[in-house]
C-alpha cells in the first residue's frame, strides 16, 4: 500500500466515526510511528482547509486516539434542547425526524452523542407522529423557494371536507402552528389572501398567470401578523383589553405586543392587539376564570354567549 492510498484509508475510517490510534496503525501499516504522525498531520490540515467538511482531526487524551470531531456552533446542551422540541412537536414523520436527530447528533463527539442519546431514548423510542404520515421536509423547501422567488402557482387543494379544488395562488409566507404547516396566499381569482394548510396541497405547478400587483398597504407582513395572532388563521384586527389575575407573561407570551396597562390586587388590566378568530375566543376561554374580557363589548358579549352554551353542555 503506498502513501495516498494509505492516507485515504485512515482519513475514510476516520469519516465511518473510528477512533484511530497511532501505534495500531503504525503496525497495520508496517510504518514507523513518526509517518502515522505525520499522516496526521496532512489529514488535520487537509481538513480544516476544506469549509464543506465540518469537521476537525481531534486528540482523545485519555484513549490517545484521533478522530473526526464535528464543527458545529452547536453544543451539546443546545442540540440537546433543539432534539427535545423535534420529539415534542410532532410535525415531521418518524422517518423524516429520525434524519434530522441524526444530522444534529453528528455535529457532536461520539462521546456527546452516546449522553444525547441516553437522554432522548425513550421520546425516541415512543415518538407518535401525526396521523397524516407524508413527507413534509422537500415540501417546505419548495414551497419555500416558491415564496422567495415570487411564483404564481396553480395548486389542487383537499378541504377539512374532502373536498378537492382548484385555486391560482401568489404564496407569501409559510409559517408553523401547532404541529402542522400552513401557507398564507394571495388569491387571484378573489384579490384576498387565504391560509392553506401545506399538509392539504395535494398538486402544484407553476401557473401562466402573471405576479398579481399588491399596494404596499395590502402586502403581507408576516412577523407583524404573526405576533397578532393565537391560530393559524386570519381574521379583522382588535384591540382588547383583559383582566388576569395570574402571572402577567402568560398572556405577554401569547402577545408579543401586548402591555400592562393598570395593576391593582384583582390582577394586571392588560391591552393587546389580535385577530379576531375562533381560536382566539378559544385561547381566552382556556384561562378559565383567571381572565376577564373588559373590552370591546362585542367580544364580552361573544364570551358569554360561549359561556352560556358550555353551561348547556353540561346540564343533565
Amino acid at each position: 500500500m503506498n502513501d495516498q492510498e494509505r492516507l485515504l484509508t485512515i482519513f475514510l475510517r476516520l469519516q465511518s466515526g473510528a477512533h484511530l490510534k497511532k501505534s495500531q496503525l503504525a503496525d497495520e501499516f508496517g510504518v514507523s510511528e513518526k509517518t502515522i504522525q505525520r499522516d496526521f498531520a496532512l489529514l488535520g490540515g487537509f481538513i480544516e482547509s476544506q469549509p464543506m467538511i465540518a469537521a476537525e482531526l481531534a486528540y482523545d487524551s485519555k484513549h490517545h486516539t484521533r478522530f473526526l470531531k464535528g464543527k458545529s456552533l452547536f453544543n451539546k446542551k443546545e442540540i440537546l434542547t433543539i432534539s427535545k422540541i423535534l420529539l415534542e412537536n410532532r410535525a415531521l414523520n418518524t422517518e423524516e425526524n429520525k434524519a434530522v436527530l441524526d444530522s444534529l447528533l453528528a455535529l457532536v463527539s461520539k462521546d456527546e452523542q452516546k449522553e444525547i442519546s441516553a437522554i432522548i431514548a425513550s421520546e425516541l423510542l415512543n415518538y407518535a407522529p401525526l396521523s397524516d404520515t407524508q413527507n413534509r421536509i422537500d415540501k417546505i423547501w419548495e414551497w419555500s423557494e416558491a415564496i422567495r422567488k415570487e411564483l404564481v402557482l396553480d395548486i389542487r387543494y383537499q378541504s377539512p371536507y374532502n373536498i378537492e379544488k382548484k385555486h391560482t395562488v401568489f404564496p407569501v409566507s409559510l409559517y408553523y402552528d401547532s404541529h402542522y404547516f400552513y401557507l398564507v396566499a394571495y388569491n387571484l381569482k378573489h384579490s384576498s389572501y387565504m391560509t392553506l394548510k401545506l399538509d392539504r396541497i395535494l398538486e402544484w405547478k407553476v401557473s401562466t398567470e402573471k405576479k398579481p400587483d399588491i399596494s404596499y398597504g395590502k402586502k403581507f407582513r408576516d412577523g407583524e401578523v404573526r405576533n397578532k395572532r393565537v391560530d393559524s388563521f386570519m381574521g379583522r384586527e382588535r384591540t382588547i383589553r383583559v383582566r388576569f389575575s395570574y402571572d402577567p407573561t402568560i398572556v405577554l407570551d401569547q402577545f408579543p405586543t401586548a402591555r400592562i396597562i393598570e395593576t391593582s390586587s384583582e390582577g394586571n388590566v392588560i391591552e393587546l392587539v389580535s385577530q379576531d378568530t375562533l381560536g382566539l375566543k378559544r385561547w381566552l376561554l382556556s384561562q378559565a376564570d383567571a381572565l376577564t374580557v373588559l373590552s370591546p363589548n362585542s367580544l364580552v358579549e361573544d364570551m358569554k354567549h360561549f359561556i352560556k352554551n358550555m353551561q348547556e353542555n353540561y346540564k343533565n
